[in-house]
């Protein structure tokens, strides 16, 4: 990756925003943060824009609000910027209405990513490494190049939470040396590793849990056991007082039972139907992403899919089965 056109591009710019994908997570949110502080180290003005809310769960992040969802005022700021920072971003139209605000005004924007492209690469510059566990990586890289000395704890806590959602707290298959290097700068740092954890895997809602329950009860397995999947809709959050945040994570929960190699969620919009696919390593769920009309990593991808719910379910269902059939048929030792 050339570290040092990126460098080049942001120093000839002053009024710069960030942003990420409509319902960020840990890797963008971590990753905004930190190139919000060395954007503020370099006297630019910045502003990290979303096209969403910080979700609760990473609202610490946010004491100092730094984080803007879109509005009128944060409209004003993109619409005058020099430059754009989109992070962890494979389709340009995943960055929700920001995205017809930049084709409008022709902003310049750098999008630096760890997905596969997608058609939708409309930005001005594209850095992708599909090596990286994360698009914090990628930063944690990229800061090591130009002045590794840049790095102080305000930008490694921003690193760290990247790596540790992106990897499933170093769990994963992507799990890299660089993402054990980023975890012993956060240590030499002094941040404290124990409570970021704390907040965001052990602070769950009573609703979040009390919907986990009710998933449980009508959870499905295919396939000889190796896929389980289960249905979420609206009415099933409105019933716990819950949000749409509650059932982030549950693809990943039930990835780990003993005999699952993958797990599917399918959310009910009315009309449109939300899939999220998580495999342990066998199946490469982004091989069905793809068919769905969506995408993601090997081995963690997603879809939003127009049509009728049921007609949705029957669909992808037909092709996972018949994937991992196939797949098993052509691999028997």
């Amino acid at each position: 990756m050339d570290y040092k056109k990126i460098q080049s591009i942001i120093a000839e710019k002053n009024k710069i925003f960030i942003s990420s994908h409509i319902n960020p997570d840990g890797d963008s949110l971590g990753s905004a943060l930190a190139v919000y502080h060395y954007l503020t180290k370099l006297g630019k003005d910045c502003r990290i824009i979303n096209h969403s809310p910080v979700p609760e769960t990473y609202s610490f992040l946010n004491e100092d609000k730094i984080f803007h969802e879109l509005d009128g005022d944060s409209s004003g700021f993109i619409k005058n910027a020099d430059l754009g920072i989109i992070l962890d971003i494979g389709d340009f139209y995943r960055l929700g209405d920001i995205a017809y605000i930049i084709e409008d005004h022709s902003i310049e924007t750098v999008s630096i990513d760890h997905h596969p492209q997608s058609d939708n690469d409309f930005f001005t510059n594209t850095f992708i490494d599909l090596e990286a566990c994360s698009v914090g990586e990628i930063l944690y890289s990229y800061f090591c190049d130009i002045d590794k000395t840049i790095i102080d704890k305000d930008i490694i806590l921003g690193l760290y939470i990247a790596v540790l959602t992106d990897t499933g707290s170093f769990r994963h298959s992507n799990t890299t040396e660089m993402s054990h290097k980023i975890a012993v700068d956060a240590i030499n740092l002094e941040l404290d590793i124990a409570k970021i954890y704390q907040q965001i895997y052990e602070s769950s809602s009573v609703s979040r849990i009390k919907l986990l329950g009710n998933v449980i009860q009508n959870l499905n397995f295919d396939c000889n056991g190796q896929l389980a999947w289960f249905a979420i809709n609206e009415d099933m959050v409105k019933e716990v007082n819950g949000s749409n945040q509650d059932f982030d994570g549950f693809a990943d929960f039930f990835r780990s039972i003993k005999g699952v190699e993958v797990s599917m969620m399918l959310y009910d919009l009315k009309g449109k139907v939300r899939l999220s696919f998580r495999s342990k390593g066998k199946y490469k769920v982004s091989e069905i992403a793809k068919k769905m009309g969506g995408g993601g990593h090997p081995f963690a991808a997603a879809a939003l899919v127009e049509g009728e719910f049921s007609q949705v379910k029957s669909n992808v269902l037909n092709m996972l089965s018949t994937y991992i059939n196939k797949y098993d048929e052509n691999n028997i030792s």
